[in-house]
């Protein structure tokens, strides 16, 4: 699990939409949805629900993203020292 999946993970749940939030992140679609996809397989658990174009959090993505905030929260406070 790289810092860079858990950002584009929370870009994603926060557009809901995986075209915008690579956009957003300015990176392709298919990189943000490879970088995802490893994250899933890593976790083994599914944390998004796509319907069509647009995609809804599962629980455990819900879960999930707080630990990604606290990770990514953490992992900024160490560039600041």
């Amino acid at each position: 699990m790289e810092l860079r999946q858990l950002r584009y993970f929370l870009k994603a749940k926060e557009l809901l939409n995986f075209t915008e939030a690579a956009n957003a992140l300015n990176i392709s679609q298919s990189t943000l949805s490879q970088q995802i996809k490893q994250l899933v397989d890593e976790l083994q658990i599914p944390l998004f629900n796509r319907i069509g174009k647009r995609i809804t959090l599962t629980e455990a993505g819900e879960l999930f993203s707080g630990f990604a905030l606290q990770s990514i929260s953490k992992a900024n406070e160490g560039f600041q020292l």
